[in-house]
Protein backbone atom coordinates (compact mmCIF):
# COMPACT_ATOMS: atom_id res chain seq x y z
CA UNK A 1 0.00 0.00 0.00
CA UNK A 2 2.72 2.27 0.72
CA UNK A 3 4.57 1.57 -2.26
CA UNK A 4 1.25 2.46 -4.19
CA UNK A 5 1.18 5.75 -2.38
CA UNK A 6 4.58 6.49 -2.97
CA UNK A 7 4.07 5.70 -6.83
CA UNK A 8 1.05 7.53 -7.14
CA UNK A 9 2.44 11.20 -8.16
CA UNK A 10 5.07 9.69 -10.38
CA UNK A 11 2.24 7.86 -12.05
CA UNK A 12 -0.04 11.27 -12.58
CA UNK A 13 3.33 13.32 -13.81
CA UNK A 14 3.75 10.52 -16.54
CA UNK A 15 0.37 10.82 -17.66
CA UNK A 16 0.13 14.72 -17.77
CA UNK A 17 3.70 14.42 -19.83
CA UNK A 18 1.61 11.85 -22.27
CA UNK A 19 -0.76 14.21 -22.56
CA UNK A 20 1.09 17.58 -23.08
CA UNK A 21 3.32 15.29 -25.60
CA UNK A 22 0.38 13.95 -27.60
CA UNK A 23 -0.55 18.10 -28.60
CA UNK A 24 2.55 18.07 -30.28
CA UNK A 25 2.48 14.48 -31.68
CA UNK A 26 -0.24 12.62 -31.43
CA UNK A 27 1.28 9.11 -32.03
CA UNK A 28 4.40 9.97 -29.70
CA UNK A 29 2.06 10.88 -27.01
CA UNK A 30 -0.33 8.12 -27.00
CA UNK A 31 2.68 5.73 -27.20
CA UNK A 32 4.02 7.25 -24.18
CA UNK A 33 0.61 7.01 -22.49
CA UNK A 34 0.38 3.43 -23.01
CA UNK A 35 3.84 3.02 -21.56
CA UNK A 36 3.19 4.64 -18.25
CA UNK A 37 -0.19 3.04 -17.58
CA UNK A 38 1.48 -0.09 -18.77
CA UNK A 39 4.03 0.31 -15.99
CA UNK A 40 1.52 1.14 -13.78
CA UNK A 41 -0.30 -2.19 -14.18
CA UNK A 42 3.57 -3.87 -13.83
CA UNK A 43 4.12 -2.59 -10.66
CA UNK A 44 0.43 -3.53 -9.22
CA UNK A 45 0.65 -7.05 -10.44
CA UNK A 46 4.58 -6.80 -8.53
CA UNK A 47 2.73 -5.63 -5.48
CA UNK A 48 -0.60 -8.41 -5.59
CA UNK A 49 2.54 -10.77 -6.03
CA UNK A 50 4.42 -9.70 -2.72
CA UNK A 51 1.19 -9.50 -0.87
CA UNK A 52 0.22 -13.03 -1.64
CA UNK A 53 3.52 -14.31 -1.14
CA UNK A 54 3.48 -12.10 2.84
CA UNK A 55 -0.22 -13.72 3.46
CA UNK A 56 1.35 -17.19 3.28
CA UNK A 57 4.30 -16.36 5.05
CA UNK A 58 2.28 -15.14 8.21
CA UNK A 59 -0.28 -17.78 7.69
CA UNK A 60 2.21 -20.34 7.67
CA UNK A 61 3.39 -18.70 11.08
CA UNK A 62 -0.07 -18.80 12.80
CA UNK A 63 -0.83 -22.28 11.79
CA UNK A 64 2.48 -23.51 13.39
CA UNK A 65 1.85 -20.95 16.50
CA UNK A 66 -1.86 -22.50 16.80
CA UNK A 67 -0.47 -25.82 17.40
CA UNK A 68 -1.52 -27.11 14.14
CA UNK A 69 0.96 -28.35 11.12
CA UNK A 70 2.42 -26.01 9.25
CA UNK A 71 2.61 -28.32 5.89
CA UNK A 72 -1.08 -28.56 6.23
CA UNK A 73 -0.99 -24.88 3.78
CA UNK A 74 1.54 -26.49 0.92
CA UNK A 75 -0.82 -29.66 1.47
CA UNK A 76 -4.22 -27.34 0.51
CA UNK A 77 -2.10 -25.67 -2.07
CA UNK A 78 -0.79 -28.58 -3.61
CA UNK A 79 -4.66 -30.04 -4.08
CA UNK A 80 -6.25 -26.85 -5.25
CA UNK A 81 -3.37 -27.05 -8.17
CA UNK A 82 -4.36 -30.51 -9.01
CA UNK A 83 -7.81 -29.78 -8.83
CA UNK A 84 -7.38 -26.90 -11.30
CA UNK A 85 -4.90 -28.13 -13.65
CA UNK A 86 -6.60 -29.77 -16.11
CA UNK A 87 -10.00 -27.56 -15.87
CA UNK A 88 -10.94 -25.24 -18.45
CA UNK A 89 -12.17 -22.88 -15.21
CA UNK A 90 -10.48 -22.64 -12.10
CA UNK A 91 -12.17 -22.63 -8.85
CA UNK A 92 -13.36 -19.05 -8.56
CA UNK A 93 -10.76 -18.24 -5.73
CA UNK A 94 -8.06 -18.54 -7.47
CA UNK A 95 -9.21 -16.25 -10.25
CA UNK A 96 -8.35 -13.49 -7.74
CA UNK A 97 -6.12 -15.02 -6.33
CA UNK A 98 -3.69 -17.15 -8.74
CA UNK A 99 -1.80 -20.27 -7.39
CA UNK A 100 1.93 -20.34 -9.63
CA UNK A 101 3.94 -23.13 -9.18
CA UNK A 102 6.17 -20.73 -7.42
CA UNK A 103 3.78 -20.06 -4.61
CA UNK A 104 3.39 -23.16 -3.61
CA UNK A 105 7.19 -23.91 -3.89
CA UNK A 106 7.70 -20.74 -1.73
CA UNK A 107 5.04 -22.50 0.58
CA UNK A 108 6.31 -25.37 0.84
CA UNK A 109 10.31 -24.20 1.58
CA UNK A 110 8.83 -21.73 4.78
CA UNK A 111 6.72 -24.90 6.13
CA UNK A 112 10.03 -27.06 5.30
CA UNK A 113 12.14 -24.58 7.86
CA UNK A 114 9.34 -25.15 11.14
CA UNK A 115 9.61 -27.13 13.41
CA UNK A 116 6.83 -29.72 13.18
CA UNK A 117 3.83 -30.18 15.03
CA UNK A 118 1.94 -33.63 15.55
CA UNK A 119 -1.21 -33.81 15.93
CA UNK A 120 -2.75 -36.35 18.24
CA UNK A 121 -6.30 -37.68 17.23
CA UNK A 122 -8.96 -37.44 20.13
CA UNK A 123 -10.93 -40.13 21.45
CA UNK A 124 -14.12 -38.85 20.07
CA UNK A 125 -12.38 -38.81 16.72
CA UNK A 126 -11.64 -42.36 16.65
CA UNK A 127 -15.08 -43.77 18.21
CA UNK A 128 -16.91 -41.25 15.58
CA UNK A 129 -14.79 -43.39 12.69
CA UNK A 130 -15.77 -46.58 14.02
CA UNK A 131 -19.01 -45.94 14.62
CA UNK A 132 -19.81 -44.23 11.03
CA UNK A 133 -17.81 -46.78 8.99
CA UNK A 134 -19.94 -49.05 11.10
CA UNK A 135 -23.24 -47.67 10.97
CA UNK A 136 -23.42 -44.81 8.24
CA UNK A 137 -22.26 -45.93 4.89
CA UNK A 138 -25.82 -47.32 3.32
CA UNK A 139 -25.48 -50.99 4.14
CA UNK A 140 -21.67 -51.63 3.60
CA UNK A 141 -20.00 -51.83 6.14
CA UNK A 142 -16.74 -50.26 6.59
CA UNK A 143 -15.33 -51.17 9.96
CA UNK A 144 -12.90 -54.08 8.83
CA UNK A 145 -11.28 -56.13 11.17
CA UNK A 146 -7.58 -54.64 9.84
CA UNK A 147 -8.37 -51.70 11.28
CA UNK A 148 -9.65 -52.90 14.17
CA UNK A 149 -6.48 -54.88 14.54
CA UNK A 150 -4.35 -51.88 13.99
CA UNK A 151 -6.11 -50.22 16.47
CA UNK A 152 -5.78 -53.04 19.69
CA UNK A 153 -1.76 -52.02 18.75
CA UNK A 154 -2.12 -48.47 18.89
CA UNK A 155 -2.56 -46.03 22.11
CA UNK A 156 -5.28 -46.19 24.65
CA UNK A 157 -7.90 -44.20 23.01
CA UNK A 158 -7.71 -46.35 19.58
CA UNK A 159 -7.74 -49.34 21.48
CA UNK A 160 -11.20 -48.31 23.45
CA UNK A 161 -12.25 -47.71 19.92
CA UNK A 162 -11.31 -51.16 18.90
CA UNK A 163 -13.30 -52.78 21.60
CA UNK A 164 -16.08 -50.19 20.92
CA UNK A 165 -15.98 -50.96 17.37
CA UNK A 166 -16.37 -54.74 17.86
CA UNK A 167 -18.89 -53.79 20.32
CA UNK A 168 -21.22 -52.37 17.39
CA UNK A 169 -20.51 -54.77 15.02
CA UNK A 170 -22.07 -57.27 17.42
CA UNK A 171 -24.93 -55.12 17.72
CA UNK A 172 -25.70 -54.61 13.91
CA UNK A 173 -25.41 -59.16 13.67
CA UNK A 174 -28.20 -58.52 16.16
CA UNK A 175 -26.16 -60.12 18.71
CA UNK A 176 -27.00 -58.15 21.28
CA UNK A 177 -25.50 -60.30 24.13
CA UNK A 178 -22.14 -60.32 22.79
CA UNK A 179 -22.32 -56.67 21.95
CA UNK A 180 -23.61 -55.68 25.65
CA UNK A 181 -20.28 -57.94 27.05
CA UNK A 182 -18.23 -56.12 24.66
CA UNK A 183 -19.26 -52.74 25.55
CA UNK A 184 -19.90 -53.14 29.25
CA UNK A 185 -16.12 -52.60 30.42
CA UNK A 186 -15.79 -49.51 28.60
CA UNK A 187 -19.09 -48.20 30.23
CA UNK A 188 -18.11 -49.24 33.83
CA UNK A 189 -15.15 -46.86 33.30
CA UNK A 190 -16.38 -44.26 31.30
CA UNK A 191 -20.23 -44.23 32.60
CA UNK A 192 -21.37 -41.01 31.15
CA UNK A 193 -19.62 -41.32 27.77
CA UNK A 194 -22.30 -40.17 25.19
CA UNK A 195 -20.95 -42.38 22.94
CA UNK A 196 -21.20 -45.47 25.22
CA UNK A 197 -24.72 -44.77 26.00
CA UNK A 198 -25.47 -44.11 22.94
CA UNK A 199 -24.40 -47.84 21.86
CA UNK A 200 -25.82 -49.19 25.03
CA UNK A 201 -29.30 -47.65 24.36
CA UNK A 202 -29.10 -49.46 21.28
CA UNK A 203 -28.40 -52.77 22.55
CA UNK A 204 -31.35 -51.94 25.67
CA UNK A 205 -33.51 -50.82 22.82
CA UNK A 206 -32.82 -53.96 20.85
CA UNK A 207 -33.81 -56.45 23.43
CA UNK A 208 -36.91 -54.78 23.93
CA UNK A 209 -35.75 -53.75 27.52
CA UNK A 210 -37.10 -49.75 27.00
CA UNK A 211 -37.57 -49.02 30.08
CA UNK A 212 -33.47 -49.91 30.47
CA UNK A 213 -32.82 -47.27 27.46
CA UNK A 214 -35.17 -44.61 29.59
CA UNK A 215 -33.74 -45.13 32.59
CA UNK A 216 -29.76 -44.67 31.39
CA UNK A 217 -30.85 -41.53 28.95
CA UNK A 218 -32.34 -39.66 31.58
CA UNK A 219 -29.52 -40.19 34.05
CA UNK A 220 -27.01 -38.97 31.54
CA UNK A 221 -25.33 -35.71 32.18
CA UNK A 222 -25.07 -34.32 28.58
CA UNK A 223 -28.74 -35.12 27.98
CA UNK A 224 -29.51 -31.76 27.94
CA UNK A 225 -26.95 -31.02 25.28
CA UNK A 226 -26.17 -34.01 23.53
CA UNK A 227 -28.75 -33.75 20.39
CA UNK A 228 -27.84 -37.60 19.76
CA UNK A 229 -29.13 -38.82 23.60
CA UNK A 230 -32.31 -36.74 23.25
CA UNK A 231 -33.12 -38.42 19.68
CA UNK A 232 -32.44 -41.99 21.40
CA UNK A 233 -34.56 -40.97 24.75
CA UNK A 234 -37.51 -39.69 22.49
CA UNK A 235 -37.19 -43.04 20.39
CA UNK A 236 -36.98 -45.11 23.50
CA UNK A 237 -40.25 -43.14 24.81
CA UNK A 238 -42.10 -43.93 21.35
CA UNK A 239 -41.26 -47.59 21.76
CA UNK A 240 -42.37 -47.61 25.43
CA UNK A 241 -45.48 -46.86 24.62
CA UNK A 242 -44.75 -43.36 26.23
CA UNK A 243 -45.95 -40.84 23.27
CA UNK A 244 -47.03 -37.63 24.80
CA UNK A 245 -43.34 -37.31 27.06
CA UNK A 246 -41.83 -38.42 23.51
CA UNK A 247 -43.69 -35.54 21.73
CA UNK A 248 -42.96 -32.74 24.12
CA UNK A 249 -39.23 -33.58 23.77
CA UNK A 250 -39.71 -33.67 19.85
CA UNK A 251 -41.42 -30.63 19.93
CA UNK A 252 -38.11 -28.33 21.44
CA UNK A 253 -35.45 -31.00 19.65
CA UNK A 254 -37.19 -29.59 15.93
CA UNK A 255 -37.52 -25.75 17.43
CA UNK A 256 -33.58 -26.20 18.15
CA UNK A 257 -32.83 -28.44 15.35
CA UNK A 258 -35.13 -27.52 12.28
CA UNK A 259 -32.82 -28.90 9.93
CA UNK A 260 -32.68 -32.42 11.36
CA UNK A 261 -35.31 -34.63 9.62
CA UNK A 262 -34.44 -37.62 12.03
CA UNK A 263 -35.87 -35.10 14.54
CA UNK A 264 -39.55 -34.37 12.07
CA UNK A 265 -39.77 -37.91 11.48
CA UNK A 266 -39.92 -39.19 15.18
CA UNK A 267 -42.04 -36.28 16.20
CA UNK A 268 -44.61 -37.25 13.38
CA UNK A 269 -45.13 -40.98 15.02
CA UNK A 270 -45.44 -39.43 18.01
CA UNK A 271 -48.04 -36.90 16.93
CA UNK A 272 -49.55 -39.81 15.27
CA UNK A 273 -49.67 -41.90 18.26
CA UNK A 274 -51.53 -39.60 20.40
CA UNK A 275 -53.88 -38.71 17.63
CA UNK A 276 -53.08 -35.35 16.32
CA UNK A 277 -53.83 -36.05 12.84
CA UNK A 278 -52.83 -31.97 11.73
CA UNK A 279 -49.63 -32.34 13.96
CA UNK A 280 -48.63 -35.49 12.27
CA UNK A 281 -49.25 -34.41 8.52
CA UNK A 282 -47.36 -31.13 9.55
CA UNK A 283 -44.36 -32.92 10.81
CA UNK A 284 -44.12 -34.94 8.14
CA UNK A 285 -44.38 -31.89 5.56
CA UNK A 286 -41.05 -30.75 7.39
CA UNK A 287 -39.46 -33.95 6.94
CA UNK A 288 -40.24 -33.36 2.64
CA UNK A 289 -39.32 -30.02 2.88
CA UNK A 290 -35.86 -30.69 3.68
CA UNK A 291 -35.31 -33.32 0.88
CA UNK A 292 -36.76 -31.03 -1.61
CA UNK A 293 -40.18 -32.51 -2.05
CA UNK A 294 -41.89 -29.07 -1.27
CA UNK A 295 -44.94 -29.63 -3.61
CA UNK A 296 -45.19 -33.01 -1.72
CA UNK A 297 -44.78 -30.72 1.70
CA UNK A 298 -47.16 -27.91 0.57
CA UNK A 299 -49.66 -31.22 0.16
CA UNK A 300 -49.63 -32.49 3.47
CA UNK A 301 -49.92 -28.82 5.36
CA UNK A 302 -53.13 -28.20 2.82
CA UNK A 303 -54.48 -31.40 4.43
CA UNK A 304 -52.82 -30.10 8.12
CA UNK A 305 -54.60 -26.86 7.86
CA UNK A 306 -58.12 -28.61 6.50
CA UNK A 307 -57.99 -30.42 9.98
CA UNK A 308 -58.12 -27.60 11.92
CA UNK A 309 -60.95 -24.90 12.96
CA UNK A 310 -61.26 -22.35 10.47
CA UNK A 311 -59.33 -19.16 10.89
CA UNK A 312 -57.70 -20.29 14.22
CA UNK A 313 -54.11 -19.32 15.06
CA UNK A 314 -53.16 -23.13 14.26
CA UNK A 315 -54.74 -22.56 10.59
CA UNK A 316 -52.67 -19.76 10.44
CA UNK A 317 -49.70 -20.92 11.08
CA UNK A 318 -50.02 -24.02 8.45
CA UNK A 319 -51.09 -21.25 6.06
CA UNK A 320 -48.35 -19.03 6.31
CA UNK A 321 -45.99 -22.21 6.48
CA UNK A 322 -46.99 -23.01 2.61
CA UNK A 323 -46.58 -19.31 1.39
CA UNK A 324 -42.87 -20.35 2.74
CA UNK A 325 -42.69 -23.17 0.36
CA UNK A 326 -44.12 -21.87 -2.40
CA UNK A 327 -41.49 -18.87 -2.53
CA UNK A 328 -39.01 -21.04 -2.37
CA UNK A 329 -40.50 -22.81 -5.19
CA UNK A 330 -40.72 -20.03 -7.06
CA UNK A 331 -36.90 -19.06 -6.49
CA UNK A 332 -35.31 -22.95 -7.19
CA UNK A 333 -37.92 -23.28 -10.48
CA UNK A 334 -35.19 -21.55 -12.61
CA UNK A 335 -32.44 -24.19 -12.22
CA UNK A 336 -35.09 -27.26 -11.94
CA UNK A 337 -35.02 -26.27 -16.06
CA UNK A 338 -31.12 -26.24 -16.24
Amino acid sequence: MEDQKRNAPLTWVGALGSILLAMASPQAGMAALTGTLAGTQQGMISFTRQNEEEADRIGIQVLQRSGFDPQAMPMFMGKLLDESRYSTRPPEMLLTHPLPESRLADARNRANQMRPVVVQSSADFYLAKARTLGMYTNGDNKLGTDLLNAWDKGNIRQQHAAQYGRALLAMESNNFDQARKTLQPLLNADPQNAWYLDLATDIDLGQKKTSDAINRLKNARELRTNPVLQLNLANALLQGGQPGEAATILNRYTFTYKEDGNGWDLLAQAEGALGNRDQELAARAESMALVGQLEQAISLLSSASSQVKLGSLQQARYDARIDQLRDLQARFRPYQKM
